[in-house]
């Protein structure tokens, strides 16, 4: 991935490897060589090469050849790039859509290098602050023996003022293929420091590319679109939820039939108060059997059109 050390990876590297027989970098060698190379064990050909679309995936073998990949937050990769161009926030070369390409073509190029059988992948924010690990990590990968002493040694050569030095040589005389230093190399690696380089479209747009990825890879999303694209990978719960029906109101029938019940209740205490009052007051006696008579016939209506049964079932 552009702009995740992969120099600095290269140049721990070159030197590990300083002095092996059959090295050699592919200065005006084509990567359609790269399988030969691979196939010829005398043959150690070095090459640092970044990902891009043309590149054809048959130049690039799995046996024989070994490979290190070196990644890092793509929105870091492309304000990185920015800075290094220094592009600045109304430059044609930047905006929305440059930076989602960019995005997607680094992308990419993750899926291709970490596909192989035979590779070292490195996260930049791990190996950043802790060079003397990487020294250690790349010599126990490449299977080359190394000491405090040539571990200190190589630290002091790929240090940041070392890389300030060479900056300024391949200014005045060009780049040197063994260190891979160009004049505009060094910018600002710190860790989010995309936060004071990218736009808010640009980053929307990186996001809405990237946001899968960054989670998956430990990094945390800043935007609503990366937020609503790993909702499910951060354990929130992503189903839309069933949409709440409104309120019925209810129907003028269903109204009058709930009525049934209260008014068979109303007229089993009139029959009640009539077979009281019978004995009491004969002639008062009359009207509360009237309006019970009156209640059960109108509540059994009311019951029996509100589906309801007055008699239990028989099971079948």
């Amino acid at each position: 991935m552009h702009r995740s050390g992969s120099t600095l990876v290269w140049q721990i590297a070159r030197q590990l490897l300083d002095g092996a027989p059959g090295l050699r970098n592919p200065r005006g060698v084509s990567t359609e060589e790269y399988p030969a190379a691979a196939a010829n064990a005398e043959d150690l050909l070095m090459a640092k090469v970044h990902f891009r679309p043309a590149l054809n995936r048959d130049d690039f073998p799995d046996v024989g050849a070994r490979y290190l990949y070196t990644y890092r937050d793509p929105r870091d990769v492309v304000a990185s790039l920015y800075r290094k161009g220094r592009f600045k926030p109304d430059d044609p070369e930047r905006g929305a859509r440059p930076s989602r390409l960019t995005v997607r073509r680094e992308l990419r190029g993750d899926e291709f290098w970490t596909s192989k059988s035979d590779v070292w992948i490195g996260r930049y924010e791990d190996f950043r602050d802790d060079v003397p690990g990487l020294v250690r990590t790349l010599a126990g990968y490449l299977d080359v023996p190394v000491d405090d002493a040539r571990v200190h040694q190589i630290v002091r050569d790929v240090d940041l003022a070392a890389q300030e030095e060479r900056a300024k040589a391949a200014r005045e005389h060009g780049v040197d293929d063994d260190l891979r230093v160009t004049s505009n190399h060094i910018t600002d690696g710190r860790e989010g420091a995309w936060r004071d380089t990218l736009t808010s479209d640009e980053l929307v747009a990186i996001e809405a590319e990237s946001a899968r990825w960054l989670v998956e890879h430990g990094y945390q999303v800043e935007t609503e679109v990366g937020r609503r694209k790993t909702a499910d990978l951060r354990g929130e719960d992503v189903a839309p939820r069933a949409a709440t029906p409104p309120a019925r109101k209810p129907s003028r029938s269903s109204r009058r039939e709930r009525w049934g019940g209260p008014l068979l209740l109303l007229a089993a205490i009139l029959a009640v108060l009539g077979l009281v009052t019978a004995f009491a007051a004969p002639a008062l006696s009359v009207l509360p059997w009237v309006i019970a008579v009156a209640a059960a016939a109108v509540g059994g209506y009311l019951w029996g059109r509100d589906g309801r049964s007055l008699l239990p079932r028989r099971r079948t």
